[in-house]
């Protein structure tokens, strides 16, 4: 035994090049498989992040309104919120019940939930302006904020105090108040105001600025004598801080200037916190009813994509209706729903974490076979080494276990500690979160050298033989294949009539598992095929003139370097990058079209009103080929279906139109209506909703009524917005209904050979006060965001990682075969074989079987996507509500081909030249000793 041992001591130390390659190519793979989780779980949780922030305030927050109460709660113990204790008398309740209330709430959302925030505001009251205004009429929102002294600061005057209103009826019975002339009764109220005193406010000096309202005089408000009397003006600390977002008119005044009722503006005016409700008597009744807004900001970094499924449904669960802390003195606890939109972006991000989850697993996928490939190969080729060594201990009455079990033990001393240290590399170097799951991956990788060195050690296989003479196995190999090719067959036509199936969150089985028997498919039918044309070549050669071709291509069919594990390696990192590649261009064109069907044109300009003359200046601009107009004439009837009717020139819109990038175009003949019908275009949308088709008239209900006529169809009408279910043309339209629909949207053609962002800029300077859009900038700002970062950059990685294994996989391909390679080249180089012709030699073990591999990789790799991608939703990835077409750019396809055929062709290049060199005279006096 103490022989046996030192043996084997003396073989793990030889042919230390082999151990040290495989030890690395471990320590690599772990460090990928563990950095690969930890770099998602960053990507996904800066996602979360992303899409809560592109989330305006007042959608995302957690908002709960009490309609039309002062929240009457009991006030709480002294001291148990930041107020003085005369406002905590007053509101104090209300901070302690939003508290409570987020306190009670489970994690994650009460990190989510930030701290309660809440005022109250009364319904608009007219105030008299000063003579001559420049407004004409001015409104007042009444308001209160507990909070409002810590984010402005008082620029003028002082704040305002408490109100002290007199009750003109104090002292009289209902008897004696029924008794009271009309007279009386206005007196006794005039009284009462003038012992009141007015009703101090402040306000923001933007505001007092526009009402022309100057600090320490009073106004009235309309239709009463009540007075209020300015105190102060504030400037906000923060005018951007989204808590102005709830506090509707209290950074600057709300100005309209309508051509019908004149020039408005509306104020929030501020009363001291302390403030308990009571208004002057003769106030409006109406404005005395006061709207409580409480709201709990979302805190933007507090998730974690781990979160996201329980955020949401205790989200689901905390915005129906609940009591507002408990009963009391003052009566029952009022009853608040909150609500937020915060649950869709939720949605949303659940749907981009499943539909990216799913390809990334695909895309990992082959990675990782093509690495266990490689490992193979690895662990034959020490093997390998190790054969004269193997075969020495099993002469000696080494048993098959014995020899298992001595490669086993090496493969741990060899992969244990490399994969530790990649694992540990990887967490140093890569910032994140490791999941104990995670490791698991990383553990497997460090047992594959033992498994794999365990499992090609036999000691049937450390004696010589022919590759080509078939054994007991052929049969077993044919139903193997037999059955491997129809479970795919199955799969794929069953994932097929599937079709597109919203991601759930859960791993599709089917969907992922697809690839990749596709991929051991594709590897079983390249090695039944390939010896076809080789051996039909074999033949023709045959009854040529020259050793090298002859002989190489006889020896690619009876002992093909390396078998099956070589074209996996091949047809998968072949695949993956074809994949990676189509993919890509999906992806990228799905977002382009998106952005076109959202802008419509190479410029999109919305809001003011963009009349003729408007349309024209900007057309006029430099750089500018053609402005087209679209009008919303609103919701109306149309044969019964209320739809939204936009008015434009047809024309002018579908040569605008004309370069647009994945969008339903209008049709390029549209014909003209017959008589006094309106021509029309439906969108899908309205031809489903009403059964019509081109040719077909349509009643709508715009004044004494319109008659349309369907001229054309379209998916729907790119950059229209909202509107856009039913579109006439502007001329015909006007003229039938002697109505003229004023355009708030225009769509701007860049004429060829212009930069559209310098146009933009010349646009602004006609038009500074629009929306201004454009198709790239939408499309940049949404491949910007950390999922399209992520996804790309896994891609490639994926990428890279497989050519990289390609390469390893063809060298060691050549560095199995290589002794009896050296024997043969050595006996062949006595009888005259020059270098040029043992390297012949040495390319047609791997050429025939590369050549086809990588084709076969290919066609792989475009027909993968093909399954996988047209069945899977990958809205979430374009940000479109339409399901993206699989788009294959040849000039993408053929350079990925071309790079992958160079870097396999160089590795061909490089392994022949090195394996083609042998010692003649060692190889012949190894031959003689044994």
């Amino acid at each position: 035994m103490r022989g046996l041992l030192g043996l084997a001591r003396r073989q793990a130390t030889a042919h230390r090049a082999v151990p040290v390659a495989l030890a690395l190519l471990v320590l690599l793979v772990a460090g990928v498989v563990t950095a690969w989780p930890r770099l998602l779980a960053g990507v996904d949780d800066r996602q979360v992040t992303h899409e809560i922030a592109a989330t305006s305030p007042l959608s995302r927050d957690v908002v709960g309104v009490l309609p039309t109460e002062w929240p009457r709660l009991d006030p709480p113990p002294p001291g148990s919120t930041p107020y003085p204790p005369e406002v905590e008398e007053n509101v104090g309740g209300v901070h302690v019940a939003l508290e409570e209330l987020r306190a009670a709430q489970p994690e994650p959302l009460r990190t989510l939930l930030g701290e309660p925030s809440f005022s109250l505001q009364s319904q608009p009251a007219e105030i008299a302006p000063p003579p001559d205004p420049v407004i004409g009429r001015q409104w007042l929102h009444l308001s209160v904020d507990p909070q409002l002294a810590d984010r402005v600061t008082l620029t003028d005057g002082r704040w305002p105090e408490v109100p002290a209103p007199v009750d003109p009826f104090a002292g009289l019975t209902d008897a004696e108040r029924m008794t009271l002339s009309l007279d009386e009764e206005a007196a006794l109220v005039d009284a009462a105001i003038a012992a009141s005193g007015p009703l101090e406010l402040v306000l923001s000096a933007p505001a007092a600025e526009v009402l022309e309202w100057e600090v320490g005089t009073e106004r009235r408000f309309a239709g009463n004598t009540v007075p209020a009397l300015l105190t102060g003006t504030y400037e906000v600390d923060d005018p951007g801080a989204d808590y102005w977002d709830h506090n509707l008119y209290s950074v600057e005044p709300h100005v309209v200037d309508d051509l019908n009722i004149g020039t408005s503006a509306t104020a929030a005016a501020y009363l001291d916190p302390a403030w308990d409700g009571r208004l002057p008597p003769g106030f409006p009744v109406h404005v005395a009813s006061f709207r409580t807004q409480m709201w709990f900001p979302v805190a933007v970094g507090a998730l974690t994509a781990d979160d996201v499924d329980a955020a949401a449904a205790q989200l689901v669960r905390f915005t129906t209706p609940q009591p507002l802390g408990e009963a009391g003195e003052l009566g029952p606890a009022p009853e608040v729903r909150f609500a937020s939109g915060l649950g869709e972006v939720l949605d949303r991000v659940q749907q981009q974490q499943a539909v990216t989850s799913t390809v990334l697993t695909v895309i990992a996928a082959g990675p990782l076979g093509v690495t266990l490939a490689v490992l193979l190969l690895a662990a034959r080729l020490l093997v390998a080494r190790r054969r004269p060594g193997l075969a020495l201990l099993s002469a000696r009455g080494g048993s098959g276990w014995q020899l298992r079990a001595m490669l086993a033990l090496e493969g741990f001393v060899l992969g244990v500690p490399a994969a530790a240290a990649g694992a540990l590399l990887a967490v140093l170097v890569l910032p994140g979160r490791t999941a104990p799951a995670d490791l698991a991956v990383t553990g497997a990788v460090a047992v594959v050298p033992a498994v794999m060195l365990a499992a090609s050690t036999s000691p049937r296989g450390l004696r010589e033989g022919r590759a080509d003479l078939g054994g007991r196995s052929g049969r077993w190999r044919w139903v193997a294949e037999v059955v491997l090719l129809a479970l795919t067959a199955v799969a794929v036509v069953l994932l097929v009539q599937r079709g597109v199936v919203p991601g759930t969150g859960e791993t599709d089985v089917l969907l992922t598992g697809v690839p990749l028997l596709l991929s051991a498919a594709t590897c079983v039918v390249v090695l039944r095929v390939y010896p076809l044309p080789v051996r039909a070549l074999a033949g023709v050669l045959r009854r040529r003139r020259g050793l090298t071709s002859f002989l190489g291509s006889a020896r690619a069919v009876r002992d093909p370097s390396g078998g099956l594990v070589p074209a996996v390696a091949l047809v998968i990192g072949v695949s993956v990058a074809m994949f990676s590649a189509v993919l890509g261009s999906t992806i990228g064109t799905g977002v382009q079209a998106t952005a076109w069907q959202s802008v419509g044109a190479d410029l999109r300009l919305s809001g003011p009103i963009i009349d003729e003359d408007q349309a024209a200046a900007i057309a006029g601009v430099q750089g500018v080929a053609e402005v087209a107009t679209i009008g919303d004439a609103g919701t109306v009837s149309v044969s019964g279906e209320r739809l939204d009717l936009a008015v434009a020139d047809l024309a002018a819109v579908r040569d605008v139109q004309a370069d647009g990038v994945g969008i339903d175009r209008l049709p390029a003949d549209l014909p003209t209506a017959a008589g006094d019908a309106v021509p029309a275009v439906l969108s899908a949308e309205a031809v489903e909703a009403l059964g019509a088709g081109v040719g077909d008239t349509l009643q709508a209900a715009v004044g004494d009524g319109v008659t349309l006529e369907v001229v054309g169809t379209v998916e729907r009408l790119a950059g229209a917005g909202t509107t856009g279910d039913v579109v006439v043309d502007a001329a015909a339209f006007t003229a039938a209904t002697e109505r003229t629909v004023l355009p708030r949207i225009a769509l701007v053609d860049v004429a060829d050979g212009e930069d559209p962002t310098a146009v933009l800029e010349r646009v602004r300077e006609v038009e500074p006060v629009a929306l201004a859009q454009n198709p790239a900038g939408d499309a940049s700002g949404f491949l910007s965001s950390p999922m399209a970062g992520g996804m790309n950059a896994a891609l490639t990685v994926a990428v890279v990682l497989s050519l990289a294994l390609v390469v390893v996989a063809v060298v060691m391909t050549q560095l199995v075969g290589a002794p009896a390679r050296a024997r043969l080249l050595a006996v062949l180089r006595t009888l005259g074989l020059d270098r040029r012709g043992a390297r012949g030699i040495v390319a047609w073990e791997l050429v025939p079987l590369a050549v086809v591999s990588v084709l076969a990789g290919g066609l792989l790799g475009v027909l993968v996507p093909w399954v996988v991608l047209g069945r899977m939703d990958l809205r979430a990835l374009t940000g479109g509500e339409e399901q993206p077409g699989l788009v294959v750019d040849p000039l993408v396809v053929g350079g990925v081909l071309g790079g992958i055929l160079l870097v396999t062709a160089l590795a061909v290049l490089v392994s022949t030249v090195v394996s083609s060199r042998a010692d003649v005279a060692s190889e012949l006096r190894m031959g003689e000793e044994t």
